[in-house]
């Protein structure tokens, strides 16, 4: 099997993506190349990308850029994208994009899957949105988030953010796709909750926001949220294509909390 295959049947069932302008692309490496084996993370890192060599891989699938963008007018940003083809070159590996396909995928991709992981009872998602509902009884704000940070603690994030009223009782929560986490569309919803990102808004706009609307708010790293759609992508290639290997590997952004 060829890496393009890989792309091609992406296109096949990404009928929602304009794949004349989507970010799913090849951003690094040959195409054509013979697939020994697919590793699925949600961004290159020069470690990741060691791993994945590492455990025989030469197809890496990645959801978030390759390469520094907003950073690349800079001498630091565009000596560490030089060197970071170099270690793909050394390697051989080719990296393929995975981003609007995957953002609405039904079932493993991120937005399902991350309410999945999550472990709440949750509404249907229709395939055109980044948004899904989960369903949460009749708890505080406060019992909800300790249930996302049990499960979140799984995927390296060691705390969540709680902005507002931690003892109001809520019962709808609305996530979104990575930083696709528009507040007011996921109050839209229904929902009293919204479990946002921190790549996916800002305190100037969302926090006046849901401060003036007493809209309690949870916050979980970007990284954090589409992790789960990325493990399940693994899955996904290996039924699709029987006899290629292929295995999640984990990012590691070493943040913490005191």
């Amino acid at each position: 099997m060829r890496a393009r295959e890989v792309r091609e049947h992406f296109r096949s069932v990404g009928h929602w993506v304009d794949w004349e302008k989507t970010w799913d692309q090849f951003l690094h490496g040959d195409p054509e190349v013979e697939v020994a084996g697919i590793a699925t993370a949600w961004i290159p890192t020069n470690k990741a990308i060691e791993e994945a060599a590492d455990r025989g891989f030469n197809l890496f699938v990645t959801h978030e850029p390759a390469f520094l963008q907003g950073y690349e007018r800079h001498e630091s940003a565009q000596e560490l994208n030089r060197r970071k083809r170099e270690l793909l070159d050394s390697l051989g590996m080719t990296v393929l994009r995975c981003h609007d396909t995957w953002d609405r995928m039904p079932e493993v991709g991120i937005p399902d899957a991350w309410a999945e992981w999550l472990g709440f009872e949750t509404q249907e998602r229709p395939v055109g949105s980044h948004y899904k509902v989960c369903l949460l009884g009749d708890v505080t704000v406060e019992e909800a988030a300790r249930r996302v940070a049990e499960r979140v603690a799984g995927l390296g994030q060691p705390t969540v953010l709680i902005f507002g009223d931690r003892t109001k009782r809520v019962s709808r929560m609305a996530v979104g796709t990575g930083a696709i986490t528009w507040l007011p569309t996921m109050r839209d919803l229904g929902a009293d909750l919204l479990l946002a990102t921190d790549d996916g808004m800002n305190f100037w706009d969302g926090g006046l926001w849901a401060a003036d609307l007493d809209q309690p708010l949870l916050i979980v790293n970007h990284c954090t949220a589409e992790k789960p759609g990325m493990m399940a992508m693994a899955g996904y290639l290996r039924d699709v294509f029987p006899g290629v290997p292929a295995e999640y590997v984990d990012v590691d952004f070493p943040y913490g909390a005191l």
